[in-house]
């Protein structure tokens, strides 16, 4: 089921890069986006990317797209002052992760949403370990709104590819080092540049710290 209206005119996708801060620039720009994983949860309340990123989206149509783990949903009270109704899962299917953490967002009033099967795709650019989970929930929202919603322009705030920090790092998060050693792994930036070509009608405008991401026709790299 898709909940967002096919071929807008923008749609954005917001991430957790340190780059995301350069989010007040280009809000104006779409009026329905994806908000990748948790902003809210930090040792310090106070201290976190709900601060930057809330008065951006808040009134516009917005969606969770998460990951399986326990640290991937809001607090209650932001679904309900950002008016989030649909959360979208990284997963074609339950496992035993999801059904513990689905309970909470069906708690707070939302309609959980399982991955669309066919964009398991896009997964065959990786290895048979990645058959059937995307390695990085962002570039995975990514896929989504390109593939499932074909906007005319995608914006995408705080991809960074780990070329530099998050804005805010939780303790529970992986070291750095580790996910950049996944990104090179992967190869995360070329995948990205595969999934932009595959979507020729998309314009993607890609908001960014990263560096060394090859030109293609449809991508506008926005460097911050």
């Amino acid at each position: 089921m898709v909940y967002f209206s096919k071929n807008l005119d923008n749609f954005a996708v917001i991430l957790k890069g340190s780059s995301v801060k350069n989010l007040p620039k280009f809000s104006s720009n779409f009026n329905d986006c994806f908000l990748v994983n948790n902003i809210d949860r930090n040792v310090n309340q106070e201290d976190s990317e709900y601060n930057v990123i809330a008065p951006e989206i808040r009134g516009k149509n917005i969606a969770h797209f998460v990951n399986r783990l326990t640290t991937a949903p809001l607090l209650k009270e932001h679904y309900e002052e950002l008016n989030i109704k649909n959360v979208q899962f990284s997963k074609i299917k339950l496992d035993h992760m999801l059904s513990n953490v689905k309970g909470y967002y069906e708690s707070c009033n939302l309609t959980c949403h399982l991955l669309p099967e066919e964009l398991l795709e896009y997964n065959k650019f990786f290895s048979e370990e990645y058959a059937n989970k995307h390695p990085n929930t962002g570039v995975l929202a990514v896929v989504y709104a390109a593939h499932m919603l074909k906007p005319k322009t995608l914006w995408v705030i705080g991809l960074d590819f780990y070329q530099k920090d998050y804005l805010f790092r939780r303790p529970w998060q992986a070291p750095l080092e580790n996910q950049q050693n996944k990104m090179k792994r992967t190869n995360m930036i070329n995948h990205f540049v595969d999934v932009v070509e595959k979507n020729p009608d998309v314009s993607f405008k890609l908001i960014t710290g990263a560096t060394g991401i090859p030109k293609v026709e449809n991508l506008e790299i926005i460097s911050v």
